[in-house]
């Protein structure tokens, strides 16, 4: 398991093998997905997903609708659709 600490100003370093893994290259905007649990970060590029990333996603997305109440909506102000606390 990997761990990362973040900076004074809340910026984080991710290794070398994660941004090459994900096309996380400088100045790469990222989509944050806040869920119940923690932080998703989402590079959003148009370079093509790794075999291995599209397999472990259809993975993830296999586990069913009851998955998705793990990440609320946000409504753009910083609360949720669904009511939940984030």
């Amino acid at each position: 398991m990997l761990s990362i600490t973040t900076g004074r100003n809340g910026e984080i370093r991710l290794p070398s093998k994660l941004r090459e893994r994900y096309g996380l290259a400088a100045n790469t905007p990222v989509r944050v997905i806040e869920t119940r649990t923690g932080v998703l970060l989402v590079p959003m590029t148009d370079a093509p997903m790794a075999d291995e990333l599209v397999h472990e996603l259809a993975a993830w997305q296999s586990l069913g609708s009851e998955t998705w109440a793990d990440f609320p909506y946000c409504d753009g102000d910083g609360g949720t659709v669904d009511g939940a606390q984030p």
